[in-house]
């Protein structure tokens, strides 16, 4: 069986006001910029892991819609603090956009979690989204998975750590009784996160407009580093395989 590819869009940050910019970036062209390097990529399956707009407007997910309509791919898409998940449905879901929570792509099973929490920067899994993960996870049996999110459940010794998610233990409980969860993938932190737990991949990505600076111990700041994405192979024997792809002509 051939391998999966993967693309990772995260933390697009779209405005309703074409003139607004965000961070001093028009996050509109930003992502154009960057779709343009995904769809050349030809992947199974785009992921579009969250803070999809900055204002959870109608008029912003209709402008991000024919963005994510040219990918012409499918596009699985998640929430962020920023987004409203009723305003996705009515605004930005069809087509290629798709809110399911469960994709199959041959041995591989990706799961889409919805972290939010509604009014709040955090995030948080409540009871019935965690049982939920079990159930799938459980369905998942004799398939490699990769859980998708948008909020990181590891510190990353920033002071993103305390707007992550608040509950991370709970989701790793969950994990732990399933052997076959090969990655755990997630945007919010605007920069490069990349470890390894209990040999769980622990993946976190930049955004395509602007980043922050993720180093440890450092106050909170905008970097001068460009747009980008990210690639990911999910391999037959349940390796994966990834990297990150700046794109400076956006700017």
């Amino acid at each position: 069986m051939s391998a999966i590819h993967l693309a990772q869009i995260t933390d697009l940050h779209i405005e309703a006001d074409p003139g607004k910019l965000s961070k001093d970036r028009d996050t509109l062209a930003t992502l154009c910029a960057v779709t343009e390097r995904v769809r050349e990529a030809a992947s199974d399956l785009v992921l579009a892991t969250g803070d999809l707009v900055n204002d959870g407007s109608p008029v912003a997910y209709r402008r991000l819609k024919p963005v994510l309509d040219g990918l012409e791919r499918p596009v699985a898409a998640i929430p962020g603090n920023h987004d409203l998940v009723s305003v996705i449905r009515e605004h930005l879901a069809g087509g290629p956009v798709s809110l399911d929570p469960v994709h199959d792509l041959g041995n591989w099973r990706i799961l889409m979690l919805d972290s939010t929490v509604e009014g709040e920067v955090h995030g948080h899994l409540g009871p019935e989204r965690l049982a939920a993960l079990d159930e799938e996870l459980s369905k998942a049996e004799g398939q490699h998975v990769l859980i998708v999110m948008h909020h990181q459940p590891a510190p990353i010794g920033s002071p993103l750590d305390d707007v992550g998610l608040d509950n991370a233990p709970d989701l790793f409980d969950v994990m732990d009784r399933h052997e076959h969860v090969r990655g755990l993938l997630w945007g919010h932190i605007h920069h490069i996160h990349e470890s390894e737990r209990r040999g769980v991949a622990l993946i976190g990505s930049p955004s395509t407009c602007f980043q922050f600076d993720g180093r440890p111990d450092h106050p909170f700041s905008i970097t001068d580093e460009p747009p980008a994405w990210r690639a990911l192979t999910l391999q037959d024997d349940g390796g994966i395989e990834t990297r990150v792809n700046w794109v400076p002509e956006a700017l």
